[in-house]
């Protein structure tokens, strides 16, 4: 699944596109931020080479903060 298909439902059953995707690599998995294309960092680290479980960890935890507006605790 390519990144650029990630897509939820908000609470009034609109379908919007998440901003943050978990996508495999060849060393493992990278958390993209898709407004800007690159991975996505905290403390000037950037999400990549992770497992896959803490990938998806990381994106949903970044995609929920996105939708409810509130500041990422990753940050």
């Amino acid at each position: 699944m390519s990144y650029k298909d990630a897509r939820s439902v908000d609470s009034r059953t609109h379908v919007r596109e998440d901003r943050y995707q978990a996508i495999p690599g060849e060393d493992g998995w990278t958390v993209v931020d898709r407004l800007s294309g690159l991975p996505a960092a905290s403390n000037g680290r950037d999400f990549i080479k992770l497992r896959k479980t803490d990938a998806r960890d990381i994106s949903n935890e970044l995609n929920n903060c996105e939708r409810e507006g509130k500041p990422s605790p990753l940050l």
